[in-house]
């Protein structure tokens, strides 16, 4: 019969929990964004902020650490983000 050491399985459990929330969080935010119909997979900057509750400065720190923004070709000042890339990007910025 094998032993497991306690602080193993404390951190295998720690580790097992904080996926499971990881998971949970981003099927709840992926629900909230996608709960409109869509054509596109896209969601404004402005859509995103209001339906996040977050700020232009919070926005603007998520796209300096890594969050891709998408502008069209055309001249235009809006800026578009892929759903997807918005619930990865908040699930793993934890």
């Amino acid at each position: 019969m094998s032993e497991f050491d306690p602080l193993t399985t404390l951190a295998s459990r720690l580790i097992a929990e904080d996926v499971i929330r990881r998971v949970n969080e981003y099927d709840k935010l992926q629900a909230k964004l996608k709960a409109t119909e869509r054509v596109l997979p896209y969601i404004s900057k402005q859509e995103t902020m209001r339906d996040l509750d977050i700020s232009d400065n919070t926005m603007s720190k998520f796209e300096s650490n890594g969050l891709q923004r998408y502008k069209p070709d055309y001249n235009s000042s809006l800026i578009y983000y892929l759903i997807d890339d918005i619930c990865k990007f908040i699930v793993l910025a934890d």
